[in-house]
């Protein structure tokens, strides 16, 4: 007949222990042979080493092996060669390779460059430094010195005699000794031209008129020439008042360093017949009443002992040369005259500074 299954009603449950039996499920109604037709339960069991052997087909894959079996699914990818490749020279013409020890030399030469290149620039950075402080150093003394000047008893040596001469002016050997030096300097380099108006006193002389080349020869001398021109004529005009007849110009001057060189003066004196004559007294501005000189200020850089020279006045009175002494006298109504050097001296050079102090133009002076 035929043999009907019936519902499958699980059963089966797991025993970890090998001594049980493992019961895996029940068909009811079950075959007749059995002996029962009226739907008792009957048990089929399976034992462990069966089980054993269905668990091992579903072990855990590793991922090695999960990597594996999908690579064999996957279709194989077709590569693109890159077109970097087409720009790239051949392996044969590529350049040769540097060994390291080529290559730390060649990087320890191009720091130790950068190296001296920096040291170099800050060493010009820290020259520079020094430099401004002192410009502003020597500027910040003489414009103390300046105004430190007897003003009054000037005006009164001014008027009464049309000079005065003070001794110890800046009163700093150090900066004397230094501008002293700026102008043997350039006679030395070839620097001074040859007063040719008066060939036979020897001296040579160049204009002070700044700008960076000059200041680099007479870096001390040009800030004497600002300082003293800035801060000299409002305190010599506001003493003198209306005997100047004129304001004097805070802005500007007309400077000269001049150095006296013996060896010069003799080999003039050698081509002449006879010594010439002394020079004549006379006006700075020559009695010109157009001309903007009003004071010279005469600044000796030099000590030149009883050897000649210096300064005459029409009175009589000579100013010899002497270190820091500084002579002032009035360019439109005291007559003046350098004084020759006299023959047979030790000395060779000696140099001094002429700043002509200007008077205002008439627009300014109405301003």
């Amino acid at each position: 007949g035929v043999v009907s299954l019936g519902a499958v009603r699980p059963v089966a449950a797991f025993c970890p222990k090998p001594a049980h039996n493992v019961i895996l499920a029940q068909h009811a109604p079950n075959h007749g042979d059995h002996g029962t037709t009226d739907g008792a339960t009957s048990t089929t069991t399976v034992d462990t080493r069966t089980w054993t052997a269905l668990s091992a087909k579903r072990k855990k894959l590793s991922m090695a092996e999960k990597r594996k079996r999908r690579g064999r699914k996957l279709p194989p990818r077709q590569v693109e060669r890159p077109a970097v490749l087409d720009r790239t020279a051949p392996v044969d013409q590529w350049a040769p390779t540097k060994t390291t020890d080529e290559s730390v030399a060649q990087m320890k030469e191009q720091e130790d460059a950068a190296s001296a290149e920096e040291a170099a620039l800050q060493a010009r950075a820290a020259e520079l430094i020094a430099s401004q402080r002192k410009s502003v150093s020597t500027l910040t003394h003489i414009k103390e010195r300046v105004e430190a000047l007897p003003y009054e008893a000037i005006g009164r040596e001014l008027q009464a005699k049309g000079y005065y001469v003070m001794d110890q002016f800046l009163d700093q050997e150090e900066l004397v000794a230094e501008m002293e030096a700026e102008a043997l300097a350039m006679m030395e380099s070839d620097k001074l031209e040859r007063d040719v108006s008066n060939l036979e006193s020897g001296e040579f002389a160049t204009r002070i008129t700044g700008g960076e080349e000059q200041y680099t020869n007479l870096p001390r001398a040009v800030e004497y020439i600002v300082s003293s021109t800035r801060h000299m004529p409002p305190l010599l005009e506001g003493e003198m008042g209306d005997a100047l007849g004129h304001s004097l110009d805070d802005t500007a001057s007309t400077a000269t360093v001049r150095v006296f060189d013996r060896k010069a003066r003799e080999s003039s004196l050698a081509l002449l017949s006879e010594a010439p004559p002394p020079r004549e007294y006379a006006l700075v501005n020559e009695g010109n009443a157009s001309d903007h000189k009003k004071m010279t200020v005469l600044y000796f850089l030099s000590d030149w002992a009883d050897q000649g020279g210096g300064v005459g006045f029409d009175d009589g009175v000579v100013v010899s040369p002497a270190r820091d002494r500084l002579v002032i006298f009035r360019s439109d109504a005291c007559k003046y005259r350098m004084e020759p050097v006299a023959a047979g001296g030790s000395s060779t050079n000696y140099a001094y500074i002429v700043n002509q102090l200007l008077r205002k133009s008439a627009s300014e002076n109405l301003s």
